[in-house]
């Protein structure tokens, strides 16, 4: 990534042969002595680490830490900065995507705590003191929705796939209580690659947390998510076992009755998907006249002459866009009727404070632009009113890196259904936004991924095939 590299197997090999600064207190764990994930390497607690700064071993995951623009985010991540806020000290993040690495870290003081969504009695358990628990969640199948699969074919849904970082997993890697007629395959693959995989069909089901359902329900519609399956496990924070204060801290700070009203408040919002703005309007309710659509249908009609698509495709974008509200504006800070944004309005000659006829002549002028981009790449109207859509949505760099991500994904980048639609929601996501494909950066993929479904639905209904 840019401010942070992941770290890999091996990246720390040099650090093994660092000298013990401090032999092992009575009551440490007591594992091989050669093994450097067993025991503390250095002398660091609360007190030095107020000097200093508070290092968070994170897993690059949505619940745990994710750089966005212009922010850190993730549940721990989130929950962690608070605590570091209440202690006045400064607190950095360091994602590793190894364990032992990660445990290798914390022994030798490059990380003070580990924040990967662990279980008091995980893979973590045997080399760590644990904090009191911030929250439990329970088990929850994923698997991918009907559409495109792997090139190998349909998915295996016998075999249930698992994350090493699985909170279900204990300290040996074996999974309890699991169907007896299901294959357990164990990855080292991280939570989040494995839903990337199960948005792109590579994988069949999917062991996760419910709370990452909860989240990712919203975030990769690609994605379906079953209910709820038997007890909650609690989730916890890990130190080295000689950082006593530090422990007894977090464990003071996670009992605290204010502190737990707002951790409450930040899990609800993670399970509401955080920033997940994307409302589906219903629009077989309306009570359209019988020969109208809107008000606006005149005005509609008069500029649709130089669109490949009839008027009713203005009013499906109007109604998607606004409602037919003409003061309508959203939180992006796109206005009118059409829900143009302030600099595209502006490239399409529509000054600011025009009327209900500007607005929509300068949107049907820039669908028409953004249809010329396709046109020859993309030579069937229906299938290219997808791009379309997506780019007045998203914009046309966003679409166009998705079809650059769909290419190296070995997808069709000249088919929206099932391969650029898919491609396009991965682009919320840090190892997609971030690689060198994706030149405009991080897009809100889901909304655009619904966005085109619900405008071509609409569009359907009102020229009477829907």
């Amino acid at each position: 990534m840019r401010s942070a590299e992941y770290i890999g197997i091996g990246l720390f090999a040099a650090l093994l042969v660092l000298p013990l600064a401090e032999t092992p207190r009575d009551g440490m764990h007591q594992g091989d002595p050669q093994d450097p994930r067993a025991h503390p390497h250095v002398v660091r607690d609360l007190a030095q680490i107020k000097r200093d700064t508070l290092r968070v071993l994170v897993l690059p995951d949505p619940l745990s830490w994710e750089e966005r623009p212009g922010a850190m985010t993730g549940l721990e991540w989130e929950l962690l900065e608070r605590f570091a806020r209440r202690h006045r000290m400064p607190i950095k993040a360091i994602p590793v995507q190894d364990r032992d690495s990660m445990l290798v870290m914390l022994q030798n003081g490059h990380g003070d705590v580990i924040a990967a969504q662990l279980s008091p009695k995980g893979w973590a358990a045997p080399y760590t003191h644990v904090t009191r628990s911030y929250r439990k969640v329970a088990r929850m199948e994923a698997r991918s929705r009907k559409g495109r699969t792997s090139t190998s074919g349909s998915p295996d849904l016998d075999t249930l796939t698992v994350s090493t970082w699985s909170p279900f997993l204990d300290s040996s890697n074996t999974l309890a209580s699991t169907d007896s007629t299901r294959f357990v395959k164990i990855t080292e693959r991280t939570p989040d690659d494995l839903l990337s995989d199960a948005a792109l069909g590579r994988v069949g089901a999917l062991l996760v947390t419910d709370a990452s359902g909860s989240m990712e329900a919203k975030r990769l519609p690609l994605v379906k998510f079953g209910a709820r399956e038997g007890l909650s496990i609690p989730l916890v924070f890990a130190v080295r076992t000689n950082s006593d204060h530090l422990l007894h801290a977090l464990d003071t700070w996670l009992a605290s009755s204010r502190e737990y009203e707002a951790r409450q408040a930040l899990i609800a919002a993670y399970d509401n998907g955080l920033e997940t703005r994307v409302s589906h309007q219903p629009f077989r309710t309306l009570a359209f006249g019988s020969d109208s659509i809107s008000r606006f249908d005149s005005l509609f009609q008069a500029h649709a002459d130089s669109l490949t698509w009839d008027w009713k495709l203005l009013a499906a974008v109007a109604f998607k866009e606004s409602r037919f509200d003409t003061a309508a504006l959203s939180y992006a800070g796109a206005g009118g009727l059409m829900q143009m944004m302030p600099n595209t309005a502006a490239l399409m000659g529509v000054a600011a404070g025009s009327g209900v006829n500007a607005h929509i002549s300068g949107a049907t002028r820039y669908l028409d632009r953004l249809d010329r981009i396709w046109r020859k790449e993309i030579p069937a109207p229906a299938q290219r009113l997808k791009f379309v859509l997506a780019a007045y949505n998203a914009g046309p760099g966003h679409v166009k890196d998705a079809q650059r991500l769909a290419l190296e994904l070995g997808m069709d980048p000249q088919r929206w259904d099932g391969n650029v639609e898919r491609a396009i929601v991965l682009l919320n996501r840090p190892r997609y936004f971030t690689s060198p494909s994706a030149k405009t950066g991080y897009c809100r993929g889901q909304d655009t991924y619904w966005y085109v479904r619900e405008v071509v639905e609409l569009y359907a209904w009102l020229s009477g095939k829907g």
